[in-house]
């Protein structure tokens, strides 16, 4: 019974993650660096956690490229 609940519990690891936006990346700054950390510990990703790191990669690498910048007027002080 043990070894059931058990297989149980680790097939939904992470299985259900939500897919993010470049927005949200943008405008949360400690949950991109952490995605990023993330990314780079994994050895393989699929579904919603390799989408992610891929946005989470284009938005830290136009950050890098922009200053971090926005034309966003939403978002300007």
């Amino acid at each position: 019974m043990w070894l059931g609940l058990a297989v149980l519990a680790l097939a939904g690891c992470g299985s259900n993650q939500p897919a993010y936006t470049a927005h949200y990346y943008e405008t949360h700054k400690g949950a991109l660096k952490r995605e990023l950390a993330r990314c780079k510990k994994a050895d393989t990703l699929s579904g919603n956690a390799k989408k992610n790191c891929e946005t989470a990669t284009r938005v830290n690498d136009a950050q890098a490229l922009f200053g971090g910048g926005t034309n966003n007027p939403n978002l300007l002080p």
